[in-house]
């Protein structure tokens, strides 16, 4: 398995290496489309659990944020 060092530049060179080919350049935009639709569902569940009127649609509004917050890498999840 290459070092952490190693990897890296490949991971840094990999979007250009795609970029090279039709079907690369497809498949970085599907994945940009598919991240800017993850975010704007999270923000819709954000903004719906800070404004809901029923508390139980507020609490699962609440539910539904944080498991889609745990696809983020850098979210901690706090008890």
């Amino acid at each position: 398995m290459p070092s952490p060092r190693r990897r890296a530049p490949l991971a840094l060179t990999t979007p250009l290496l795609l970029t090279a080919t039709s079907a690369g350049r497809t498949a970085l935009t599907l994945a940009g489309i598919a991240l800017l639709l993850l975010l704007a569902t999270t923000t819709a569940l954000a903004l719906r659990t800070a404004y809901a009127r029923n508390p139980a649609h507020r609490t699962a509004a609440h539910r539904t944020l944080r498991v889609l917050l745990r696809l983020a890498p850098w979210y901690r999840d706090h008890p």
